[in-house]
């Protein structure tokens, strides 16, 4: 099969956190989605009872988690909600996506300080959106190809599977990152893009793991902020062969956090995917040789009735978590097992529309895929040498579609009802768990420009303040962001 590298110059990849496939897209017809029959008991070792209700799938999710941060997401929680046992799956107690019910009671207990959960706050794990509130990215899937087995790479949270994505590994870490090894040394798409002589650019809002990789971090023309530099790049031609995209982690006085990440409210993250696709839209010579993947770092402890693949999935490079010089306690993980499904959307002119793949992806199928349409020399691990790719996709097609829409609708924005100083601001929210572990890897990783900066207990606590930090210190630790255009690495021949 001949590869479509003159059709495709540029990758463009953003991913936003914590959904699962049925949350988003379990009630969307012609997919491997949601019966309405699934449920999940409170405790699923024992006989439904009134004491032990079951929780039915519904299609009523809200917009923002209604109490507390939302449901949990580290490996253990993982393992509570596949087996209903903190230790994981095992030949004694198989995989059956039971536990998401469970998980939850007890982080309403032990995180949100909900001593007696109700059944409505216990059901909100269980609950999925309808295809019609969340316009943008149920558009998105219409006109182009949605993917219905994607996975995450860890069964666990944020930072591990985000390390996934730039390095097909996580270096033997399980666990979102605090002050442990704050800088990677091991090869990225990045660097192999660079050697072949291809260009590559990540746009960031506030926090980007991509800069924690001591091999490209100090090439600060390839590191912009996505406003105004990702608009301006596509506008003028310039957009990279290979982009990676970042959300809004942190809430700030001049616009809400639009990860996804909950509690955040789903409705800017949605609108966020229409921003995205609709610039690449806005320069026909760009997008007809674009390639654009929406996807989802990890699960976020919503259910899903998809039990993740243990069979064929290689360690990446023979390090297990924990790592040498882990924190005390951290999980013990072979990464043998990948995370649940998240949705993932390929959009391109060179795209049939309203394709559905079920292929088994994951995220590495992405630098798996680049690696074959871009000729780069090697993989980077085992495990996206041995992942399923996408570039077949590109050729159904003898001509570049003409009818791909301008635009996606969109879902109106809620409005922020109080004034900036307010303390009900979402920008004086305090951190979430993901959002302090991103503040003090970049404490960490800029320490060493900063030898009279704050200690840890004066490190700002709201998230307004957590953004304009990291910024900040990002600009005196690595130099200003890189700016519309300027790249070094040449761009490949039209």
């Amino acid at each position: 099969m001949a590869l479509p590298q003159n059709r495709i110059q540029h990758f463009v990849v953003l991913m936003l956190e914590n959904r699962t496939f049925d949350h988003i897209f379990g009630y969307r017809s012609g997919v491997n989605g949601l019966k309405g029959t699934e449920a999940n008991l409170l405790d699923p070792s024992q006989p439904a009872s009134a004491a032990n209700p079951s929780f039915v799938v519904t299609n009523t999710a809200p917009y923002a988690v209604p109490v507390g941060g939302g449901p949990g997401h580290l490996l253990p929680d993982t393992n509570v909600q596949l087996c209903g046992d903190a230790s994981g799956p095992s030949s004694h107690i198989p995989a059956k996506n039971n536990g998401f019910a469970k998980s939850y009671a007890n982080d309403l207990k032990t995180w949100d300080h909900v001593a007696n959960p109700t059944p409505d706050q216990v059901r909100v794990v269980m609950q999925c959106f309808a295809p019609s509130k969340l316009p943008s990215i149920n558009g998105l899937a219409d006109a182009f190809v949605l993917c219905d087995n994607w996975y995450a790479e860890v069964p666990g949270p944020t930072h591990p599977n985000r390390l996934y994505m730039h390095a097909a590994t996580s270096f033997g870490y399980a666990h979102n990152l605090f002050k442990q090894n704050p800088t990677f040394g091991g090869p990225t798409i990045y660097a192999h893009l660079q050697d072949a002589g291809l260009s590559w650019a990540t746009y960031e809002h506030d926090y980007n793991e991509v800069r924690e990789f001591t091999g490209i971090n100090t090439e600060i023309a390839h590191f912009k902020k996505f406003n105004p530099s990702f608009a301006a790049d596509v506008k003028a031609g310039t957009l990279a062969n290979y982009s990676f995209i970042l959300p809004q982690f942190m809430s700030q006085k001049t616009s809400p956090a639009n990860s996804e990440h909950a509690p955040e409210d789903m409705r800017f993250g949605d609108n966020f995917i229409a921003d995205v696709y609709e610039t690449l839209q806005g320069n026909p010579n760009v997008w007809n040789k674009c390639a654009l993947i929406v996807t989802y770092d990890e699960h976020g402890g919503w259910y899903d009735h998809v039990i993740p693949p243990s069979q064929s999935v290689p360690n990446p490079d023979g390090l297990n978590s924990p790592p040498a010089g882990d924190k005390p306690g951290a999980p013990r993980f072979a990464f043998d097992r990948l995370g649940l499904r998240v949705p993932a959307i390929i959009a391109s002119p060179w795209l049939k529309a309203g394709t559905v793949d079920s292929t088994p992806y994951r995220h590495t199928s992405v630098l798996g895929t680049a690696k074959k349409m871009f000729g780069l020399a090697s993989f980077l691990t085992k495990r996206d040498a041995a992942a399923n790719t996408f570039e077949g996709l590109f050729t159904q097609l003898s001509t570049a579609r003409t009818d791909t829409p301008k635009t996606l609708k969109r879902v109106p924005l809620p409005k922020i009802g109080v004034p900036p100083t307010n303390s009900a601001h979402p920008a004086n929210r305090a951190l979430d768990e993901t959002q302090k572990a991103a503040l003090l890897r970049v404490y960490y990783l800029t320490q060493s420009s900063h030898p009279h900066g704050p200690s840890l207990e004066e490190l700002p606590t709201t998230q307004d303040e957590a953004a304009q930090f990291i910024q900040e210190r990002y600009r005196k630790h690595f130099g200003p962001h890189g700016e519309p255009g300027v790249l070094p690495s040449r761009q490949s021949d039209p």
